[in-house]
């Protein structure tokens, strides 16, 4: 192996050793940022959804600005909770073990 290569490797030694004293907290973190991805996506979602019916009349006689933000919250709001569901499936295996704990 080259020098750049070693000190790679000696670097992710010194992380996964810091992981491995802090695991139990490191992974109670992790699954709460997890759910914070569910929890701005509702809430984006929501406040899609409140745009549209406060700005309504607006829409309805043809102002693009309020539905242009509606749909944009609504589909960000989608995205993040996509993106929670993926990482949620991702680390199944960790949200089971601390569990566990």
């Amino acid at each position: 192996m080259n020098e750049n290569s070693t000190r790679k490797i000696t670097e992710l030694n010194i992380i996964l050793e810091e992981l491995k004293k802090d695991a139990k907290d490191f992974s109670g973190d992790m699954i709460a940022s997890v759910y914070l991805y569910f929890v701005a996506g509702a809430m984006s979602v929501l406040f899609g959804l409140q745009t549209g019916w406060y700005n309504r009349v607006d829409m309805l006689s043809g102002d693009i600005i309020p539905l242009s933000l509606m749909i944009i919250q609504i589909i960000a709001g989608t995205a993040l909770v996509i993106r929670g569901v993926l990482l949620r499936k991702k680390y199944s295996r960790i949200f089971r073990l601390r569990k566990k704990l």
